[in-house]
This record gives C-alpha cells, sequence and structure tokens, in this order.
C-alpha cells in the first residue's frame, strides 16, 4: 500500500459514510420500527465487498483499487457498530421480533450478498 492508495481510501471512506447517513435520512426508522436503512445499507456493502473481492481474485482490480473500494469506501458505507446498537435498542425495548430479526436477517443477507457480489465479480464459491 503507498500514500495515495491511503489517501483516496480515506476518501472513499468519507464518501461511504456519507452515504450512510443518507440512507438513515431516506429511510429513517421509527421509533419502534426496524432499522431498515442500516439493514439495506450493509446488504448492498455486503454485496459490494463480494463483487470487489471476486474482481481482485480475477486481477481486475489491482490491491490497491481493492483496497480504496473494500477497506475505504465499504468500510465508510457499512457498520457492524450501528446494526450492534440497532439491535441492543430494540432488545432494550422489548421488541424481540425485530431485534432477531435485525441480528438474522442482517447477518444471512450479508452472507448471501457477499457470495452474489462474488458471483457476479466472476469468482467461484468452491
Amino acid at each position: 500500500m503507498n500514500f495515495i492508495s491511503l489517501f483516496l481510501a480515506i476518501i472513499a471512506g468519507g464518501v461511504g459514510a456519507s452515504l450512510r447517513y443518507a440512507s438513515t435520512v431516506i429511510l429513517p426508522a421509527k421509533k419502534d420500527g426496524f432499522p431498515l436503512a442500516i439493514f439495506v445499507v450493509n446488504a448492498v456493502g455486503s454485496l459490494l465487498v463480494g463483487l470487489f473481492a471476486a474482481l481482485l481474485a480475477n486481477a481486475v482490480l489491482s490491491p490497491e483499487v481493492s483496497f480504496v473500494l473494500v477497506a475505504g469506501f465499504c468500510g465508510g458505507f457499512t457498520t457492524m457498530s450501528t446494526f450492534a446498537v440497532d439491535s441492543i435498542e430494540r432488545l432494550r425495548a422489548g421488541h424481540w421480533m425485530q431485534a432477531g430479526l435485525n441480528i438474522v436477517g442482517s447477518t444471512a443477507v450479508g452472507l448471501l450478498a457477499v457470495g452474489a457480489g462474488y458471483l457476479l465479480g466472476g469468482g467461484p464459491l468452491g
């Protein structure tokens, strides 16, 4: 990794974080509502990570570009911490079904999305 890649990853992370914030404005969760914005962001981010991983594996992307896209953009765009906070808030409020759906759904959809992205990028899963 070089300085330019690191600088671009910082910029890409800011873009990703800004888009994540915009998603919560576009898809706000009501007080007792499901955290749809972060759920969607994590699914889309997982799809992109899988796609970028496959493109790197197939030498379509260089390691530097992959770093900028995965660590930078996707790192800023997706967020485990927000997912965890959303889940805990629902558990504390007694919304067990929403918390369970968020935890199980986000994990399952994230794994499926990474696999789909990898396949879209031409990478084998086996």
